[in-house]
């Protein structure tokens, strides 16, 4: 406004200063048509009142015209930023997921915009937020229920300490160690401090020695492993160590929730940058629904949240994050009750940290 009113201030006195000298002028050195030029003029008495009365006219209805149009602008553009402002407090306050919903040119919807995204982001991260943390104390309060439960009878000399009491206290202490572990991994990756050490790998010999872990676990269960392997796969650079355990994550999860008598099926494919490794199963599948959140941490399929298929719910998590980490993708391809495939790329030049 104050800008406007130095412009309009401005414009009217140079407007006013340049009419008057155009006005002496020609006061002096006019003649009526049809008469010779006096001998003596007359003296000029200044710019006449009624030209004064215009200029000061034309420079307050200017004055009153930027000023209206200044407010106008103004209130347009400081009444959405207002909200946003607004919105922006609610948010420092803890009230994710706020949105506004402002129309004030371009560039503040556009801001607008993205304040709605960030916003939602950070209401999903909230909630996510939230549920790790219920799911970590889930996890950790059932197996540290059963340890107290166990020390406390062994303590009242309720039970003794034999071979299987024992066992049972060393299967809770794993879960906790394993579970522990595993936050760890993801915390270091998320920090950006998970190196990989990358060695030359021979594919058959990697898949031969996985599946030679679970064979216990498969006669167990009378689950059948098929491993199909093209006989010219060349050696790939990775991490021996994470590549391992990525495979055997996702051959646990296939067990964890094939029947018995099913087939799991493991698979290598050369492609243009790497290998293609992938896991089948013909398993109950998942739903539709489920399949985009299943790399997700601590998510389930069983929305009881029951033990029954084991696990911390942090095994595809981790196996997601340690193909990322090497420089690959990871997906899954699967139907109710058709069977589940999830795949992994391992490029030939990953890279060394994540």
């Amino acid at each position: 406004m104050a800008v406007a009113i130095v412009c309009v201030v401005t414009s009217a006195v140079l407007a006013l200063v340049l009419a008057s000298r155009e006005v002496q002028h020609r006061l002096e050195y006019s003649t009526p048509p049809g008469q010779p030029p006096p001998l003596i003029r007359p003296p000029v008495r200044g710019v006449p009142p009624w030209l004064w009365i215009c200029f000061l006219v034309a420079g307050i209805a200017g004055l009153v015209l930027a000023m209206g149009l200044s407010l106008f602008m103004a209130n347009r553009i400081s009444k959405p930023l207002g909200a946003l402002t607004a919105a922006t407090s609610s948010i420092a306050d803890g009230e994710y997921g706020k949105t506004v919903d402002v129309a004030g040119g371009r560039e503040i919807e556009e801001l607008a915009t993205a304040f709605n995204q960030l916003s939602g982001k950070l209401a999903k991260n909230e909630v996510l937020r939230q549920n790790m943390v219920a799911d970590i104390a889930h996890e950790l309060r059932t197996p540290l229920t059963t340890l107290r439960g166990d020390f406390e009878a062994l303590q009242d000399g309720l039970l003794e300490p034999d071979s299987e009491v024992l066992d049972n206290l060393m299967g809770d202490v794993l879960m906790l160690s394993r579970l522990v572990e595993d936050l760890q991994q993801l915390t270091l990756a998320d920090a950006g401090q998970l190196a990989l050490q990358c060695e030359s790998i021979d594919p058959k010999a990697l898949v031969d020695d996985v599946t030679s872990r679970f064979e216990n676990e498969l006669s167990r269960k009378s689950v059948s492993l098929d491993v199909h392997l093209e006989d010219d796969l060349e050696r790939v650079d990775a991490d021996r160590f994470r590549l391992t355990q990525v495979l055997s994550n996702l051959v646990k999860n296939s067990l964890q929730h094939i029947p018995e008598g099913g087939v799991i099926t493991v698979s290598a494919t050369p492609t243009e940058s790497g290998l293609v490794f992938a896991v089948s199963d013909n398993g109950p599948g998942i739903d539709r629904e489920d399949l985009p959140f299943i790399f997700e941490r601590f998510y389930r399929t069983d929305k009881s949240r029951t033990r029954s298929t084991g696990g911390t719910g942090l095994g595809l998590a981790i196996a997601r994050t340690l193909v990322n980490a090497g420089g690959g993708r990871i997906w899954a391809e699967s139907e109710a009750g058709e069977g589940t495939t999830i795949s992994f790329t391992v490029p030939t030049s990953p890279s060394n940290s994540v």
